[in-house]
């Protein structure tokens, strides 16, 4: 039977990977898009790219988020006395 083979960790597990890095990366498509100086292969290959970027930062904050509502959620079971 073949090895199922494994998923490539995502981006923003990274060590070098920032998420204002990826939103100034977002940023910067952006504005090129809005200038309309891009052909269409060019246009299309920047919005699939701002869209992954877009999509490892939203990954990258509802992870932050989990992370603080468990150590909320640790700190309430707390015995504080």
């Amino acid at each position: 039977m073949p090895r199922a083979k494994a998923q490539p960790s995502p981006p923003e597990t990274a060590p070098d990977w920032h998420y204002e890095t990826a939103m100034a990366e977002v940023e910067t498509i952006v504005r090129q898009l809005e200038t309309g100086d891009l052909d269409l292969d060019q246009a299309f290959d920047q919005f699939t790219a701002a869209v992954d970027r877009l999509q490892q930062c939203d990954r990258f904050l509802r992870d932050r988020q989990a992370q603080v509502s468990l150590a909320i959620e640790t700190l309430d079971h707390l015995d504080l006395e």
